[in-house]
């Protein structure tokens, strides 16, 4: 049997029962496999061994269990709770992690993670990070998007035109704190649309092969920052997009995961969010790259629980899947 520990704060009690949420049935699954998952912030080291206190599923309930862990699946918010993520860092030491820090650090700062990826030849649009070249850059523009650096899940993201504050900090993923701004220019959307953006999920299959979950649409005529939180619809892409510019959304998004592949630690890395726009052509621009990815098929499974249930349960099982068979643990499809 191994171990895979699932980095994840911990709250008193115990969480809904395992089959209510796709990664507790994802859990249970590979259980059955012989992989058993489980979740937590409490390590502990023991010579060479990594001990980790947690939750692991069982059928009709959580269990709480402690055992040594072969590897680590980092899904920790370690913005916002810095101090007990790097208590947990300091005890991890050298213990194989699924997207290890070193990406996680290049995709949270927008700025380095753009230079990296341009430099293989990923187009991306043009960047300023200098706010005393804010208002030249966007009169030129027309229009731009103000982002804080090393933001996340949407926070702090502005539209701006020429005219408008160009602040040169931002609210950050971090309440209370603040980021460096960037400005980069916006991508001019399709006809009738303020916009349209791609969320694209791409993970690792054992053997280290890249597979594309169906990417999720968030679309709105009237809201230039589309988030469904904002009342952007949300929508299957290949329900709405043509099948030139899906073809072109999986051949920018192979590239962007082979250029992260090929980085020191990039064996590890099993799983990828990609924010693209579409272009007024119809063409994917990719913007941004997430080592934490979330929300793109649970959107489309909370519209259609029937056609998208099996599928968000396989993505939330094939990263530990792919984690498991680093540490050569035998693995198979999930079964629903």
């Amino acid at each position: 049997m191994t171990t895979i520990g699932v980095l994840v704060p911990t709250a008193p009690g115990l969480p809904p029962p395992p089959a209510t949420r796709p990664v507790g049935r994802a859990a249970i699954a590979l259980a059955e496999q012989g992989i058993t998952v489980l979740f937590g912030d409490t390590l502990t080291r023991h010579g060479d061994a990594v001990v980790m206190a947690g939750l692991r599923a069982r059928p009709g309930h959580w269990e709480p269990h402690t055992a040594q862990i072969s590897a680590l699946h980092d899904r920790f918010p370690s913005q916002r709770r810095a101090v007990k993520y790097a208590e947990a860092r300091a005890i991890m030491g050298a213990l194989p992690m699924g997207n290890p820090p070193s990406v996680t650090l290049l995709c949270r700062d927008k700025v380095r993670c753009q230079d990296v990826l341009e430099g293989s030849g990923v187009v991306m649009p043009p960047v300023v990070t200098d706010p005393a070249d804010f208002e030249a850059a966007l009169s030129a523009w027309g229009t731009g998007f103000l982002k804080p650096r090393f933001g996340a899940l949407g926070i702090g993201v502005r539209r701006v035109i020429p005219g408008d504050p160009l602040p040169h900090v931002l609210p950050g993923a971090v309440p209370g704190h603040t980021d460096p701004a960037i400005l980069q220019r916006a991508v001019p959307p399709p006809v009738g649309w303020a916009g349209r953006s791609v969320r694209a999920l791409v993970q690792r299959l054992p053997g280290g092969a890249w597979t594309f979950c169906p990417p999720v649409v968030r679309q709105s005529r009237d809201d230039f920052v589309v988030n469904a939180a904002r009342g952007a619809s949300v929508a299957l892409a290949a329900d709405v997009l043509s099948a030139e510019t899906m073809q072109h959304i999986q051949q920018g998004c192979q590239a962007v995961c082979e250029r992260i592949a090929a980085l020191p630690d990039g064996a590890w890395v099993v799983e990828l969010g990609l924010d693209l726009m579409i272009d007024a052509e119809g063409r994917a621009v990719l913007i941004e790259v997430n080592s934490r990815p979330r929300g793109r098929l649970e959107a489309l499974a909370a519209l259609d629980i029937a056609r998208f249930g099996a599928a968000h349960v396989e993505a939330c099982a094939r990263p530990l899947t792919h984690v498991a068979s680093l540490t050569g643990a035998a693995s198979r499809p999930v079964a629903q």
